[in-house]
């Protein structure tokens, strides 16, 4: 009987305690409040003892990931799976969407009192609805060519934009919204949309083709511009370097005959020179011939008295 006793003491006891593991937070509440206003009390990891007005909500500090659709992999998917919303044109789109995010550490009161509920309530109500609400205001600004094509990364990212600033101050940190499914639009709008894309792709390549053209003509310009140039200024060099050869061998030339010409003269008047002392050592020789040749051997006869005349014969 005692031990009948002991065992459903125990059993009562460990029905009575909750436990928080590694990774959680857990927030005792107690449901009939208390005189000192402190119904709510953090609790780090481990086991705890819970009354019977007592109850524990855990929340992970790990990051969370929360997808919704037809891709989510969730036994109930949220009602309002898929986002459903619609262009600046009025067209309506659908999409699967998911969510990371995790909690601050400090934060944990503040989440759980502004939900009074548990992470999985967080994210499949609250998340959902405002995401939701962040997809239908962005969409309603772009055309559908921008949100099925180019700008279909910047609608998400504007949505994540409006729904982390939303939870922000309540310590609820977004890491990433993302796409799980591809953009589902009525498949008229879609042929429309492709065989524009498809034109657009074929003018760029045309484009893409005319500007290799004109950049390989522009080459071939420039190639034969620049050959042209070298070839003036090989042209132009070999012009001065014969042209300053020319006037080096014509300045050398008149050099040159300027030189024979002092030399020519220099020669002439050395040779007149000579000439004239040779004429003249010539004369005086002959003179003195032709004095001997009429002299008749007689010596000089004088006439007069103090001062003779020499009278030399003829």
């Amino acid at each position: 009987m005692k031990k009948f006793i002991v065992s459903g003491i125990a059993i009562i006891l460990l029905a009575s305690c909750a436990v928080v593991p590694a990774g959680y937070k857990g927030v005792k509440v107690y449901l009939l409040g208390r005189r000192n206003g402190s119904e709510l009390k953090v609790l780090d990891v481990g086991r705890y003892r819970m009354g019977w007005n007592q109850r524990l909500y855990l929340f992970p500090m790990f990051q969370q990931d929360f997808t919704w659709g037809h891709n989510s992999g969730e036994p109930n998917p949220s009602p309002h799976d898929p986002f459903n919303f619609q262009s600046k044109e009025g067209i309506n789109v659908s999409v699967d969407l998911g969510i990371s995010f995790h909690i601050a550490q400090d934060s944990v009161k503040n989440v759980f009192m502004k939900w009074r509920r548990d992470i999985n309530y967080i994210a499949n109500v609250y998340f959902d609805d405002l995401m939701h609400d962040a997809l239908i205001h962005v969409a309603s600004t772009m055309s559908i060519e921008q949100i099925y094509g180019t700008h279909k990364k910047d609608l998400l990212e504007k949505v994540d934009s409006i729904v982390e600033h939303q939870v922000r101050p309540y310590g609820i940190v977004v890491d990433r919204i993302f796409y799980t499914s591809d953009l589902k639009l009525p498949d008229i709008i879609v042929k429309a949309i492709n065989a524009k894309m498809e034109a657009t792709q074929i003018a760029q390549q045309r484009e893409n083709e005319l500007r290799e053209v004109e950049a390989e003509a522009n080459k071939k310009i420039a190639q034969a511009k620049g050959e042209s140039e070298s070839k003036m200024i090989k042209e132009k060099n070999q012009f001065e370097i014969n042209f300053l050869n020319a006037q080096t061998q014509a300045q050398m030339l008149q050099v040159q005959t300027a030189a024979q010409a002092n030399a020519t003269v220099v020669q002439a008047k050395a040779d007149s020179s000579a000439n004239k002392m040779k004429q003249s050592s010539i004369n005086d020789k002959i003179i003195e011939l032709m004095r001997i040749e009429k002299w008749d051997g007689h010596m000089p006869t004088y006439t007069g008295s103090s001062n003779p005349n020499i009278t030399l014969p003829r």
